[in-house]
């Protein structure tokens, strides 16, 4: 059984992910070298791009908007990941930080302008796909007790018991996120067709070396 799936929906609508399963990380606070190359990155993002304008306007936001627009969605009132990443980076000069392993992620994305999500294996049913919601789904957004209805027609990551692990690349669900007790996780790699294969798998590739650098463990990439 494959552990991690992209329907084919979601392929002809021009959503491309990976996915790369780590074991035995250790989980806690950031350590003062992580947080140092995120503000370093943070910097380097200010001199890249003076305000979000620029950065949306790059090929590879363009097309994630077109994306979000073609199924129903404002970005405008539901930004992706990486907009958000660099609002906060070109606010403050840094990231929140939640553990090692989100703030090590956080920082591949903030380096790349891809979209990288984690999640604890442990509580998901297998496999885990990317897909077009009908509608049917239940989801608990991140830091909530309580059901929010999904939109069909949307996409997002949905585990074997149609729960939603992620909606868009916006929410993460309250039930698989990464926390210090978890030992297994799945990271998803998100991108769009104005990226290339070779250029998400070298992507994965960093997030493998310092995710583990910083966590510890082993990684296993699922294709």
């Amino acid at each position: 059984m494959s552990l991690f799936e992209v329907s084919d929906d979601c392929l002809r609508l021009g959503l491309r992910a990976t996915a790369v399963v780590f074991r035995d990380v250790t989980i806690g606070p950031a350590n003062a070298g992580l947080q140092a190359d995120i503000e370093a990155a943070a910097a380097q993002a200010r001199g890249r791009y003076a305000d979000l304008k620029e950065l949306i306007a790059t090929p590879e936001l363009t097309r994630l908007y077109e994306l979000f627009r073609s199924v129903g969605v404002n970005p405008k009132k539901h930004p992706p990941s990486i907009p958000n990443l660099y609002r906060y980076a070109l606010k403050r000069g840094c990231l929140p930080s939640i553990n090692n392993f989100v703030d090590a992620y956080n920082l591949i994305s903030l380096r790349t302008l891809f979209s990288l999500g984690a999640h604890d294996l442990a509580t998901m049913s297998l496999p885990v796909t990317l897909q077009l919601f009908d509608g049917s789904e239940t989801f608990v957004p991140l830091g909530s007790e309580e059901p929010q209805p999904v939109t069909a027609g949307e996409f997002g990551y949905v585990d074997a018991d149609n729960r939603v692990i992620c909606r868009l690349d916006v929410v993460q669900g309250e039930f698989s996120k990464v926390t210090a007790a978890s030992k297994e996780v799945l990271l998803i790699v998100e991108s769009t067709d104005a990226m290339s294969a070779e250029r998400q798998q070298q992507v994965a590739g960093e997030a493998i070396g310092l995710i583990q650098a910083c966590c510890g463990g082993t990684a296993e990439r699922i294709d």
